[in-house]
């Protein structure tokens, strides 16, 4: 019984020791991944205060249409007085394609709300398009869940 119990605890010792050895930096996807979360928290958060340079400053010039879209989100900005943005973390799939672009595919609500208390909600799931290297927006694949547009309603339409 005892040599079984001294077996047991030198194993113990000697996996211990060897699993904490030396430590590994992080693979490159695992620092990319960081990068990307960190520019979408950027985008939901400068979206929710309403600062148009800063949020601008992390959408690419290579974005397809970006003046008008700068114009659409002061528009925005100007036209409601408080703005929630929830993107589902837990639910985002990061996909980086070999030697290119990074795509965050996630679900998000938002509820846009104007200065008489009208409020407008929307949601969908959406996938941005990030630049290799620089991270930053360079497009969007889906509907834009920075400008509010009447919701998707099922069903026929009259």
């Amino acid at each position: 019984m005892k040599r079984i119990l001294s077996f047991l605890i030198l194993t113990a010792v000697l996996i211990t020791q060897t699993a904490c050895s030396s430590k590994k930096p992080p693979e490159q996807t695992a620092v990319k991944s960081k990068s990307i979360l960190s520019v979408v928290r950027d985008l939901n958060t400068t979206y929710e205060k309403k600062s148009l340079d800063s949020f601008m400053a992390e959408v690419a010039p290579s974005f397809p249409d970006r003046e008008p879209f700068s114009r659409s989100l002061a528009s925005v900005f100007s036209k409601y007085e408080t703005i929630h943005f929830n993107i589902q973390y837990t639910k985002m799939i990061i996909m980086i394609e070999n030697k290119g672009l990074t795509r965050a595919s996630f679900n998000w609500d938002a509820e846009w709300i104007a200065a008489g208390g009208l409020s407008q909600k929307n949601g969908g799931r959406v996938t941005l398009v990030f630049e290799p290297g620089t991270f930053k927006l360079r497009a969007i694949d889906g509907k834009n869940p920075f400008l509010p547009q009447a919701p998707d309603i099922p069903g026929p339409q009259k």
